[in-house]
C-alpha cells in the first residue's frame, strides 16, 4: 500500500490483527495479566547518562510506545499515539542501598516482578516502565516492562540491540537515530483491504488445520507418572549451532525449523502418534517492517500429518507448515472463534491445544556487545520473585537461537506429560542433532 503515512498524534488507527487477538484474550475468564519484561545486570564503568539517553531515544522514535487506548476499552477499542514530552521522565533512576550484591539482586527481582504483573492503566499511563538501579559505581541494573499490546518477541530483540548500540554511539559523541519506521503506519497498511482470493485461502487454511487438530488430542505414553511441573533444558554451543546452520541451509530450512522437526520426530517415536498437532507464535511483519516495534505476533496451529516418517520428511513437513502459517496469519479473534466452533462441530471433538512451540531468533551473539570492553552485561539476570505462571500445555518447547548459541527448554505440566518423558524427548532431540551435524550428510540421519 504505497504512500501510506502514519496517523498524526491523537488520530485513531486500527489495531493489528495480533493486537485484536491479544486484547480479546485478555477479556476472557481466567486471564492472568503479565507484561513483557527485560532485565540487564551491568557490572563495570557504566555511563548512566548515556544509557538513559539511549533508552529515551528508543522510546521517542518508536511510536508504539506512545500508544493510548480508551480508559475502559471494550471488545473493539480505539488506539492512538501521544508523543513523549520533552520534559517527560522515561527512565526512573533509583539509588539502592544494598548490603550485598545478592540483596541488590533480590530487590531488582522484586521490582521487576511487581512491574511484570501490574496492569496497564489505559487512559493515563504509558505502556512501559523503565528503571535504572544503582548500587554503586560498578553495579547497576536496567529493568524494563512493556504492555503486550505494544511489544512482542521482535520488539524485545530490537530494544536490546538498539539501546546498547546507541549507548556506544553516545559514548563516542555520536547521535542515535531520531526516527524509526512507524507502528501506526504499519498497522494501517496491515489492515488494508485483502484480496478476496487471498482471504478465502487464509480461511480455508485455518479451517483445515483446526479440523485436523480435533483428532490430535494428547495421549501420553503408557506408564507416565504424575509429577510437579518443571523444565528440562540444554544449550548447544557455537560450533554445533554453526554446523547445524550449514546443514539446515542445505535443506532450505532454518535452524529453528530443523529443531522443531527433531522434536516432532522424537514425540512421534516415543508416543506412537501418527499426527502431531501443535501451536506456535507467528510474526506477521513484512520485510519492510522488520524493524518496527509493536505487536505483530500471535499463536497459530500447525499439524504434521506424517510425524512418523524419516527425519528429512518430518523436517520438510514442519517447514511447509510454518511457511503456510506465515502466509495465512491475518485473521481477527472473532473469525478464529467462528472457525474453531465450526471445526469442533465437524470433527466432533475439541481443538487440541496441548503442545506449544515458541521460537525466537536473534541476529547477534548471546552476550550483549560492549565495544569498549568496559562492561559485563548479563541479560535476563533477575528472575521473577514469588510469581508463578502455570503453563496450560502438556509440553511447551522453547527454542532461542543466537549466532553463538541455541537454547532449548522443554516445559512439562506434570500430569499429562511428566519429567521422564520430557527428559527422554530432549535427549532424543540432542542425539538426533549431534548425529546429523557429525554425520557425513543429513540424508544419513
Amino acid at each position: 500500500m504505497p504512500g501510506v503515512t502514519a496517523p498524526g498524534a491523537g488520530v485513531p488507527f486500527p489495531l493489528t490483527y495480533e493486537q485484536d487477538r491479544f486484547h480479546t484474550k485478555t477479556r476472557a475468564d481466567g486471564w492472568s495479566h503479565k507484561n513483557v519484561q527485560l532485565a540487564f545486570e551491568i557490572l563495570g564503568d557504566l555511563d548512566t547518562d548515556a544509557l538513559a539517553d539511549a533508552v529515551r531515544a528508543f522510546v521517542v522514535r518508536h511510536d508504539a510506545l506512545h500508544l493510548q487506548l480508551d480508559p475502559a476499552p471494550g471488545p473493539y477499542p480505539r488506539q492512538w499515539t501521544r508523543r513523549i514530552d520533552a520534559d517527560e521522565e522515561v527512565v526512573q533512576r533509583l539509588n539502592v542501598k544494598a548490603a550485598s550484591p545478592e540483596q541488590f539482586s533480590r530487590y531488582a527481582s522484586a521490582l521487576l516482578s511487581r512491574d511484570c504483573v501490574t496492569p496497564w492503566s489505559y487512559g493515563a499511563q504509558r505502556p512501559f516502565k523503565i528503571r535504572l538501579l544503582r548500587r554503586d559505581e560498578q553495579h547497576h541494573a536496567l529493568l524494563a516492562t512493556f504492555q503486550n499490546l505494544v511489544f512482542d518477541g521482535r520488539a524485545h530483540h530490537l530494544f536490546g540491540h538498539e539501546v546498547w548500540r546507541d549507548y556506544e554511539a553516545l559514548r563516542r559523541g555520536q547521535s542515535p537515530p531520531g526516527t524509526a519506521r512507524s507502528f501506526a503506519e504499519a498497522a494501517v497498511r496491515q489492515r488494508a483491504a485483502t484480496p478476496a482470493r487471498q482471504r478465502e485461502r487464509t480461511l480455508a487454511s485455518w479451517r483445515e488445520r483446526l479440523t485436523l487438530l480435533t483428532r490430535t488430542a494428547w495421549t501420553g505414553p503408557a506408564g507416565a507418572c504424575r509429577t510437579e511441573p518443571g523444565t528440562v533444558g540444554a544449550e548447544l554451543p557455537a560450533a554445533t549451532v554453526a554446523a547445524l546452520r550449514d546443514l539446515s541451509a542445505e535443506f532450505r530450512c532454518t535452524v529453528l525449523q530443523s529443531t522443531v522437526g527433531h522434536f516432532v520426530a522424537a514425540l512421534a517415536a516415543r508416543t506412537g502418534r501418527a499426527e502431531v498437532g501443535l501451536w506456535t507464535s507467528m510474526d506477521s511483519r513484512t520485510s519492510q517492517d522488520a524493524d518496527v516495534v509493536g505487536m505483530f505476533a500471535a499463536s497459530c496451529p500447525l499439524v504434521v500429518r506424517d510425524a512418523g516418517a524419516d527425519t528429512p520428511s518430518v523436517r520438510a513437513q514442519v517447514r511447509e507448515q510454518l511457511l503456510n502459517a506465515l502466509r495465512h496469519q491475518r485473521l481477527t479473534a472473532d473469525e478464529i472463534a467462528d472457525l474453531t466452533r465450526a471445526a469442533e462441530e465437524t470433527g466432533g471433538a475439541p481443538v487440541s491445544r496441548d503442545i506449544y512451540v515458541n521460537l525466537r531468533r536473534y541476529e547477534g551473539n548471546s552476550s550483549v556487545p560492549d565495544d569498549g570492553g568496559r562492561l559485563r552485561i548479563t541479560a535476563d539476570a533477575y528472575p521473577l520473585h514469588r510469581i508463578t505462571f502455570h503453563d496450560s500445555f502438556a509440553l511447551h518447547l522453547r527454542c532461542t537461537e543466537f549466532r553463538d548459541r541455541l537454547d532449548i527448554d522443554l516445559l512439562y505440566d506434570g500430569h499429562r506429560a511428566d519429567r521422564r518423558l520430557a527428559r527422554t524427548l530432549l535427549d532424543d532431540m540432542l542425539t538426533a542433532i549431534h548425529s546429523a551435524v557429525d554425520g557425513p550428510h543429513a540424508g544419513a540421519e
